[in-house]
C-alpha cells in the first residue's frame, strides 16, 4: 500500500501547461490577452441569447480546434476536443516519460459537454458523435486512455471549484506515492443549456462581468480548458530540470449555507485556505498575491472580500489581487484549473495580470484589486494564493510557491 510522502519529497512540481480560452488557443495567448487586461467577452453566437437577460459570454474563437474537430470522425465530442486541446499542449504533443502505471490523470468538469442530454431532450436522439460525453468522467477516461495512462483516472465534478480540486487531488496522489505524474485540470463548454439554467437564476451581467465593481451586476460564462503536468518535484530535480512552479499546500471546505449563495461571512473560503496554509506549513503573512474566484456577482465578491479580511487582517487592504473572470468569463469547472494556471505564469514572469472590468472600487469589498495595467510581482514573494467557491457551498485553495 503507497504511504503519503511527508518531509521535503511532499512537494509536487508543476512543469507544463496548457490552456484554450476566449483568447484562443495556447497558453501564450491567454497570457497575453490576460495581462493586456483585454476581455474575450462578446456577444453570442453558438446560439439565439434573444430570449434571455444577457446576450454575452466568451467563447472560443472559431478554427482555436480545428486540429482537434478533425478527430470528430473518430468519436470525439465537441467537449473531449476542447480538454484533448489544452492537454496535448500541456504534454507538449507527446507523452510523460516513465512507467504508464504511475501516471495518472485527473480531470474537472461542472456540466461536461452536456450536448448529449441537449440532443435527448430537444431530438429523442443522441449523435454517435456525441456519445462520449454522456457521463462527467469519460472525458477523463478519453484522455487516459490516449496518452496510455494505467494509473488513477478520476473525473472531478464539484460545480466551479471541479478544476481546483481536481490540481489538488492530482498533488495529493503524488504525495501519497500513488504516482510518479498527474495531468491535472479542467473544462466546460458553452451551451444554450447552461446558460439558459444561470439566466433562470438571474446571475448573467447583462453586459460583462465587472469583478469586485462597484456596478458589477452578475457572472458572464466562458468555455474553455486548462491543465497542469504535475510531478513527483525529487523526480524533476534529479533530472535537472526547473519546474515552472510548486503545488505546496491543497484545502477545501464546505459551508452548508445555500444551495447557490454562499456564506455572508466566507466561513468555508477561510477554513478552505486555512487547511491549504497549514498543509503548506506557512503562514497567511507569506501569501504575496491572491488569484481569486472573483465571479462578479454581488454575494460571491462581497462574501470573498470578508474571508480575506478575516484571513489577512488589515493586509487585505494591501495584498494585491485579481480576477481573470471579466477577461475569459466564468469558465465553470475549467474556472479553478485556468487560475491554476494563472499562478505559475505569476511566479515564474513576474507580473500579475490586472482584472478586466474592474473601473470603480466597491467600499463592501475593500481590496487591492490590480487593475487597469499588469502589477510587478516584488521578487520576495515567495507563495500565491488560488481560491475558489461553487454552488452548494464548496470551497477549495491550492498554494503554490516560486521553484
Amino acid at each position: 500500500m503507497a504511504e503519503r510522502v511527508e518531509g521535503p519529497g511532499r512537494a509536487v512540481a508543476v512543469t507544463s501547461l496548457g490552456a484554450v480560452t476566449a483568447f484562443g488557443a495556447g497558453v501564450e495567448a491567454f497570457w497575453r490577452g490576460a495581462l493586456d487586461g483585454r476581455s474575450g467577452i462578446a456577444p453570442v453566437t453558438r446560439f439565439s441569447a434573444d430570449p434571455y437577460r444577457s446576450g454575452v459570454a466568451a467563447e472560443i474563437p472559431a478554427g482555436s480546434l480545428v486540429r482537434e474537430m478533425d478527430e470528430l470522425a473518430t468519436g470525439a465530442s465537441p467537449a473531449t476536443c476542447l480538454a484533448f486541446a489544452a492537454a496535448r499542449e500541456a504534454l507538449k504533443g507527446g507523452r510523460v516519460p516513465g512507467a504508464p502505471e504511475r501516471l495518472g490523470v485527473v480531470v474537472g468538469t461542472s456540466m461536461g459537454g452536456n450536448g448529449a442530454f441537449v440532443d435527448w431532450v430537444r431530438n429523442g436522439t443522441v449523435p454517435a458523435v456525441r456519445r462520449s460525453e454522456a457521463t462527467l468522467f469519460s472525458v477523463a477516461s478519453d484522455l487516459a486512455r490516449a496518452i496510455g495512462a494505467r494509473g488513477p483516472t478520476l473525473g472531478v465534478s464539484v460545480a466551479c471549484a471541479s478544476g481546483t480540486l481536481a490540481v489538488g487531488i492530482g498533488a495529493d496522489m503524488i504525495r501519497r506515492g500513488e504516482c510518479d505524474a498527474v495531468l491535472a485540470g479542467g473544462f466546460d463548454v458553452l451551451s444554450e443549456f447552461v446558460f439558459a439554467g444561470f439566466d433562470s437564476l438571474r446571475a448573467l451581467s447583462p453586459s460583462a462581468a465587472r469583478p469586485f465593481d462597484r456596478r458589477r451586476d452578475g457572472l458572464t460564462l466562458g468555455e474553455g480548458a486548462a491543465f497542469l503536468l504535475l510531478e513527483k518535484a525529487s523526480r524533476v530535480e534529479e533530472q535537472r530540470r526547473v519546474p515552472l512552479a510548486i503545488v505546496r499546500g491543497y484545502g477545501s471546505a464546505a459551508d452548508a449555507h445555500h444551495m447557490t449563495r454562499p456564506s455572508p461571512s466566507g466561513e468555508g473560503l477561510v477554513r478552505a485556505v486555512t487547511a491549504a496554509l497549514s498543509d503548506a506549513s506557512i503562514v497567511p503573512e507569506e501569501i504575496g498575491f491572491v488569484s481569486t474566484h472573483g465571479t462578479g456577482t454581488v454575494f460571491n465578491d462581497r462574501m470573498e472580500a470578508a474571508a480575506f479580511r478575516t484571513l489577512f487582517g488589515e493586509r487585505a487592504d494591501r495584498l494585491p489581487v485579481t480576477s481573470i473572470k471579466g477577461a475569459v468569463g466564468h469558465t465553470l469547472g475549467a474556472a479553478g484549473a485556468i487560475e491554476a494556471l494563472l499562478c505559475t505564469l505569476v511566479l515564474g514572469r513576474g507580473e500579475i495580470p490586472p482584472t478586466a472590468g474592474f473601473e470603480e472600487p466597491d467600499p463592501q469589498c475593500p481590496l487591492d484589486v490590480v487593475a487597469a495595467s499588469p502589477r510587478p510581482l516584488p521578487v520576495s514573494v515567495r507563495y500565491v494564493l488560488s481560491t475558489s467557491s461553487a454552488f452548494a457551498g464548496t470551497n477549495a485553495a491550492l498554494v503554490f510557491e516560486r521553484p
